[in-house]
């Protein structure tokens, strides 16, 4: 059975569909791995709004809940340009609005939405990309509180700077959180301990990929993110529910044997970041 764990600051956890398994064959592969947090992709094949009825949506949701492991994130990408396509906008909410309903039968705590770039308020070119996700915001922010969900964005699309100045222009009662996603930030170019200070009053996330500085995804722990360093900052985080830490990679490799190591360097890490 998954073990978790409340007592913990940092909840180590799984995406569970990048183990590119069945669901049931999923959660009985990583059931000896001690998981304290789980992630799931809400448009997937087995687990999407338009295919669980009523009665798969309590099974789930009964089978999850049973597993002991905080259900931090269903996630909800619409892929395309997200939310910044004014004309897109309505369908894209339509399918997010579900998702939400969703996230809160199976008993989920956020959803996880990419909003997609978010362009700096000096782009005068960009200002009906901002409006649209202005607007976007407050649909999201509407159906949180129809739901009692916490929408959680991903960091990483544009310099985190400028995702905190626009989420301070609008989301001003901060119910937006921030997955911080190291890999993703430093294959940008961007240092992820800067955007974590920018970012601090909102993460409560952090996906797990390592990343070379400028390129692409690498095994945990051999490219160019300090998770040493990252895992301390994200510890001084005051949160009430602590971090979510959710491992996921997108290489092609041994994925069971990659997320099964990235989970157990972790822990390590963890107990004793610095060594």
């Amino acid at each position: 059975m998954l073990l978790g764990s409340a007592s913990v600051p940092l909840r180590v956890g799984l995406w569970l569909d990048d183990l590119k398994l069945d669901l049931r064959a999923a959660l009985k592969r990583a059931a000896p791995w001690g998981l304290e947090a789980v992630g799931l992709d809400g448009f997937g094949t087995e687990v999407n709004p338009r295919v669980l009825t009523a009665t798969g949506r309590r099974d789930l949701g009964h089978k999850l809940r049973g597993l002991g492991v905080k259900l931090d994130a269903l996630k909800a990408d619409v892929g395309g340009r997200r939310l910044g396509e004014r004309g897109a906008l309505d369908t894209a909410l339509a399918r997010i609005r579900e998702a939400f309903d969703l996230a809160r039968d199976l008993g989920f705590a956020r959803i996880w939405i990419p909003l997609g770039f978010v362009p700096p308020a000096t782009d005068e070119k960009e200002a009906s990309t901002r409006r649209a996700l202005g607007e976007a915001l407050a649909a999201l922010s509407a159906f949180a509180a129809q739901t009692g969900l916490r929408p959680v964005l991903p960091a990483g699309s544009e310099p985190s700077a400028d995702l905190a100045a626009f989420l301070a222009e609008h989301d001003r009662s901060s119910l937006f959180e921030i997955d911080l996603q190291p890999g993703r930030l430093i294959s940008r170019g961007e240092d992820p301990l800067n955007a974590l200070q920018a970012c601090s009053a909102r993460v409560t996330l952090a996906g797990v990929t390592d990343a070379f500085r400028g390129g692409g995804e690498a095994p945990f722990g051999q490219g160019d993110v300090s998770w040493a360093h990252v895992i301390v900052g994200l510890s001084t985080l005051s949160r009430g529910d602590g971090v979510a830490l959710l491992a996921g990679t997108h290489r092609d490799t041994n994925r069971i044997e990659a997320l099964q190591t990235t989970v157990e360097k972790l822990k390590k890490l963890r107990v004793s970041p610095l060594g």
